[in-house]
Formats: C-alpha cells, sequence, structure tokens
C-alpha cells in the first residue's frame, strides 16, 4: 500500500533521524500508514521499520532486520527538532537475520576483543593464567548448531593454544538471552574447556541483544532458528523512542 503525502513525509523525516545515529547501515526503509486527521496529532495506525546491513550493538551487522507495530504515537514536537521519539511505549514484532560472517565479525571487533583480553584463567594443571584472543572463528557446521574457534594466548606461559567448541544454542527463560547447550570441546589438552569456557560466555554475550544501541529498544526472543547459513531470531519489541 502507498503511502500519500504527509506519511511520507513523517517517514522520510524518521528515516533521517535515524540514520544520521547509525556508523553503518545499507539501506533502511520506514513506512508509517495512518488517515490525515490522526498524523496531525502523531497517531499512526501502523509503521513498519525495516534494515540492512544495521549494526545494532558492539558491532554486530544484521543482514536484515524488521519491525512492525500498530498504535504507535509519535511526538510530533520532538520529531521537528530531530529527535525520533514516541510519547508512549510501543509494542512491535521483531525479526533479526545474522550471518555467520557478521557474528565473527563482531567477535574480532576491538569491543569483544577486549572483553576477552586479560581475563584470568585456572588450567586444569593447576596454574593461573591470563590470556588474549584472536583469529576467531564462527560458524553454522549444520542446522541447529554453532561452532566458535580462537587462538588463546598464555601470556605467563608465553604459549597460543587453537581451541575450539561446538554447541547448540537455545534461548533461556522468558527470552532473556541465548544459553549454549550440548557443548563439544575440542580437546587436544585437558587444559581446553577452561581455556574455551570464556569463548563461550562471549558468544552468548554477543547473541544477547536484548537492547539496541539504537534509541531505546528493547526486545524478548521468541524464537531462535539456526539455519545451515543464519541466525534467526524472532522476538518481541517495546520501542520508546529511535533516537
Amino acid at each position: 500500500m502507498g503511502m500519500d503525502i504527509g506519511e511520507q513525509t513523517i517517514s522520510s523525516a524518521a528515516e533521517a533521524i535515524i540514520k544520521s545515529q547509525l556508523d553503518k547501515v545499507d539501506s533502511l526503509e520506514i513506512e508509517v500508514h495512518t488517515d490525515p486527521v490522526k498524523l496531525t496529532q502523531g497517531q499512526i495506525d501502523s509503521l513498519f521499520v525495516r534494515g540492512k546491513g544495521l549494526v545494532i550493538q558492539n558491532d554486530l551487522r544484521t543482514e536484515d532486520l524488521v519491525l512492525e507495530a500498530s498504535a504507535v504515537d509519535i511526538s510530533m514536537l520532538k520529531m521537528a527538532t530531530g529527535t525520533f521519539e514516541l510519547d508512549a511505549p510501543a509494542d512491535a514484532s521483531a525479526k533479526i537475520v545474522l550471518k555467520p560472517d557478521d557474528v565473527q565479525t563482531a567477535f574480532n571487533a576491538d569491543y569483544v576483543k577486549q572483553k576477552m583480553r586479560g581475563q584470568k584463567i585456572d588450567l586444569g594443571s593447576g596454574d593461573r593464567v591470563t590470556t588474549d584472543a584472536s583469529n576467531i572463528t564462527f560458524t553454522i557446521p549444520e542446522a541447529g548448531r554453532i561452532a566458535v574457534s580462537a587462538d588463546v594466548m598464555l601470556i605467563e606461559k608465553v604459549e597460543t593454544h587453537h581451541v575450539a567448541f561446538s554447541a547448540k544454542p537455545v534461548l533461556v527463560e522468558q527470552g532473556q538471552g541465548v544459553a549454549l547447550t550440548d557443548v563439544q570441546y575440542d580437546q587436544a589438552d585437558n587444559d581446553m574447556p577452561a581455556l574455551t569456557r570464556s569463548l563461550i560466555a562471549s558468544t552468548q554475550d554477543l547473541l544477547d541483544f536484548r537492547t539496541f544501541d539504537i534509541g531505546d529498544i528493547t526486545l524478548q526472543v521468541t524464537q531462535l532458528d539456526v539455519q545451515p547459513d543464519r541466525l534467526v531470531f524472532a522476538a518481541n519489541a517495546r520501542i520508546t523512542s529511535f533516537g
């Protein structure tokens, strides 16, 4: 369904506001639909947002992100000053698609690597060491499972170990994050499980995007589908503002 001139104006203004906050986005599409009288009051019957190549947090790029909401009240005064805020929080449905290469890129970005740098690990041998990770890979070896590997340096020992694991990602209770189950370690020696624990925690953190870096949006993930070439999340969203 096409938009009239008023709907087009609001949609274009919203796109410009959101794009101004983004470091990277391949394309952004926003559609609002309502009647002219409601529009003057900021009352929107339906809101559709679609972003491709959108970085949502921690250098994590989404292949595709869709938000759909109905009965949205936009603050027209705030929009006139370059802020896309709602007069009241709105409920929406969301779909997020991640490609393995983009997750891998996020793993090797500064934010995640800094979190993994300097961690203290107690090895099976009884030694306590400081670690640093590099060359992190993320793949989907088969539907339903992910695989992560990294070169982990033991700073005090001046040793580097290649560690890896595969696991099945599942939603934790009430969609408040992602847990990795059925973890299978690539055990080259007895210290491998200890070395990979930080990788497991970082993976769970990276896939836990209940909040975006864009505005004030929170998610409750309702479904996670690990397909051979992508991760697909369905979620309920609560939107207060887009920035």
